[in-house]
């Protein structure tokens, strides 16, 4: 009899460790709900905490802030396809105030301790690649619908998961950009079963061709719109006008538009 059972426990936990396999989630799995989500979520506000590291000083640096995010549609392009216009806003209010603005054509960085703001150009996206993508904290997230036609994706190195279980994937450019060597992004151990309209990543990390550090961490995120409008008509996105996208420089602010570098 005991032997009976012995070998049912055997084929029981050998079947259960095959399933348990078959369960085990692909880096493709986890990949195609982060897009999926990303691309159900129209606008979302919440706020953010940050972590700086300048590896050659050997220097780091706290702030917070708060984030907004909102996505239009243009015009249809040549493919009768509807072009998706990625509109950002970092508002940071600890330790300096700054504000990093884009209504997906530009690029305002505002710095009023200064009274200086710095303008980039963003409206060339064909054939030439904007290289200050680096400079702007979080920026990759207007590519987390499509991760794959921008980067070689892959399972975090040396480990896929946090202490936490939640998942690391590493992003790494498929063509060179100036002061972005990689990315991580860490994504819920939950990604599978949570809600379309939930924001997906967790926090990311950013490293330069230096080795230098930042790492984001979103926090309270709040989806305001979803495509499949499963959001409340409370939380629309009119709750973010397109004003807020745009900066408009007062009389005492100076004006710096530098020249971008672009990959080869």
């Amino acid at each position: 009899m005991l032997e009976r059972l012995s070998l049912k426990s055997v084929f029981i936990f050998s079947v259960l460790s095959v399933a348990s396999n078959g369960w085990a989630l692909t880096l493709n799995d986890v990949v195609r709900k982060v897009e999926s989500n990303y691309k159900n979520i129209v606008a979302f506000r919440g706020s953010f905490n940050q972590t700086a590291t300048i590896k050659t000083l050997n220097k780091t640096q706290q702030a917070q802030g708060d984030i907004f995010f909102k996505k239009t549609f243009d015009s249809e392009n040549l493919k009768g396809r509807r072009e998706v216009v990625n509109k950002f806003k970092w508002q940071y209010t600890s330790p300096t105030e700054q504000e990093i603005i884009s209504d997906g054509k530009t690029i305002w960085m505002y710095f009023p301790e200064n009274r200086q703001v710095f303008i980039y150009d963003l409206t060339d996206t064909f054939n030439q690649e904007v290289a200050n993508e680096g400079q702007v904290p979080g920026n990759f997230l207007t590519s987390l619908g499509d991760l794959k036609r921008d980067f070689n994706v892959q399972w975090g190195s040396p480990r896929n998961r946090d202490e936490q279980g939640n998942y690391i994937i590493e992003l790494v450019p498929k063509r060179p950009i100036v002061n972005l060597r990689n990315i991580f992004i860490v994504v819920s151990r939950d990604i599978m079963t949570l809600p379309p309209n939930t924001y997906p990543v967790l926090t990311s990390t950013v490293y330069d061709t230096y080795g230098n550090m930042t790492n984001i961490e979103f926090v309270n995120i709040e989806v305001l719109e979803t495509a499949d409008e499963t959001v409340g008509a409370k939380k629309r996105a009119w709750t973010l006008p397109d004003a807020m996208f745009t900066y408009v420089p007062a009389g005492n602010v100076e004006i710096i538009k530098p020249p971008l570098t672009r990959s080869k």
